[in-house]
């Protein structure tokens, strides 16, 4: 079946975003987890224009907490906010190159706005990689867009699609679902419809799906179509394809395949590794999104234990119970928040 089409950067008409100098909007990409996202940073970071860290963990957990900083204007509170990133435990602000001095004296010289301060710490981090342009990437961009749209208006989002048996055995493998197969499946049902409904929202020049088996199978084209994309120049593709040899590259039991080139070994493994309940159980509840984007089911007639079912309905309900409470909080924050949070460090309002 044909895949669920995306924006193509290289239409007629398409605007890419780039400029002579390099520099271009922030890059975002995003997806569920074990799709692929940590390949495609390592490929994005390795091109000689973009500066990707590996995984951070704090732009979304400070817009959820912005409007306990106080006035941005004053200094002060914009050191509040860089004090936050280099001294929260969970930030993983040392993936970036800088030093919490460096970082604090960025959010410092910015504009007073959060988007502003998070491109600032960012922007650091890719001018001391030499390079002019900075992105970030993490799977659960994928169902914060609000925010990331809200903090980075201009930013141009590559969404990265797998197969969800072969996202849910990966994470079965590297033990990073705690729910089983069932809540990996809530996941990537999650990153999927959250993502499709911004691909709507947004202009084709914001928005591009890119599949991890197009991507393993045929590097080259596909990162040619995402430098386009961008507006990043195509002679950095043969940089990089060379991702694997990057000093700096994530290293340790999930990250293994990122020390070796594209390799497509990884496309079934799940077949050998889900029982045929896991598969009946995944095809069952989201074969509809499967179809949309090219992944046929295989028609296992192994029927689901209700069990399950009903331990898979649990987990979406529950997640779905978090996500509504989340919305009711940026509803309140919408009346009693009025400062703007958009990055204005590239002339955004």
């Amino acid at each position: 079946m044909e895949k669920y089409s995306s924006h193509d950067a290289t239409q007629p008409g398409a605007d890419v975003s780039g400029s002579s100098d390099g520099s271009g909007p922030p890059v975002i990409v995003g997806g569920c987890p074990r799709s692929g996202t940590t390949l495609l940073r390592s490929m994005l970071n390795s091109h000689p224009h973009l500066a990707v860290p590996h995984e951070t963990a704090f732009i979304v957990p400070l817009y959820r907490k912005r409007d306990s900083f106080g006035d941005l204007a004053d200094p002060d509170n914009r050191r509040k906010v860089a004090e936050w990133i280099v001294k929260d435990k969970k930030s993983r602000n040392e993936r970036l190159k800088a030093t919490p001095e460096e970082l604090v004296e960025a959010a410092l010289q910015s504009p007073p706005t959060l988007g502003s301060i998070l491109a600032a710490c960012f922007a650091l981090n890719a001018r001391n990689h030499g390079k002019p342009r900075w992105g970030d990437k993490r799977p659960s961009h994928a169902w914060n867009l609000n925010a990331i749209f809200d903090l980075f208006p201009d930013a141009q989002y590559v969404n990265v699609i797998r197969d969800p048996r072969a996202c849910a055995a990966s994470m079965n493998r590297v033990g990073w679902s705690w729910g089983g197969v069932e809540s990996a499946t809530e996941m990537w049902q999650r990153a999927i419809v959250s993502a499709e409904a911004w691909r709507r929202k947004l202009p084709r020049e914001q928005y591009l799906d890119v599949y991890y088996e197009e991507l393993v199978r045929d590097p080259r084209t596909v990162l040619g179509r995402v430098c386009a994309f961008l507006g990043l120049d195509p002679a950095g593709i043969d940089s990089m394809l060379e991702y694997h040899q990057d000093p700096e590259r994530p290293t340790g039991t999930p990250f293994k395949e990122i020390s070796k080139p594209v390799t497509t070994e990884s496309m079934h493994s799940w077949e050998s590794q889900l029982s045929g309940t896991d598969v009946a159980l995944i095809e069952e509840v989201v074969g509809e999104e499967m179809r949309r984007h090219g992944y046929e089911p295989t028609g296992t007639r192994v029927p689901v234990p209700k069990e399950r079912m009903k331990a898979f309905r649990r987990i979406r309900s529950s997640r779905s119970k978090q996500v509504r409470k989340r919305q009711l909080v940026e509803v309140k924050r919408m009346v009693t928040y009025r400062r703007p949070s958009a990055d204005q460090t590239r002339g955004g309002s």
